[in-house]
């Protein structure tokens, strides 16, 4: 079986997910503050108990979004070692073959 793979293509695609990564990890950042700081619209038990719930959804949206930045990360990071994998292995078998 022969594999053809662009160690380019991979290691371009790995820096493409590792800026959306850092992209989605600093506009994560610059959300945090107003998705979990509602404040109750009155003194009442009701609007206490709807800013509590709208600053959950906004904590659970965070947390969901720096998971997917830190899995987009450690994608690229496995591109990265297989694009430098296939040019070791191209490195490798060119050798070989000129023997």
């Amino acid at each position: 079986m022969v594999f053809n793979v662009s160690a380019a293509a991979v290691s371009a695609s790995a820096a493409t997910e590792a800026a959306v990564g850092a992209s989605l990890a600093s506009t994560t950042a610059a959300v945090a503050e107003p998705l979990t700081a509602a404040l109750p619209m009155g003194a009442d038990l009701d609007s206490v108990a709807f800013a509590a719930a709208l600053n959950a959804a906004g904590a659970a949206f965070i947390g969901a979004a720096t998971a997917q930045s830190a899995e987009r990360q450690i994608y690229a990071g496995s591109q990265q070692i297989a694009a430098a994998t296939y040019t070791a292995t191209d490195l490798i078998n060119n050798a070989a073959l000129a023997l």
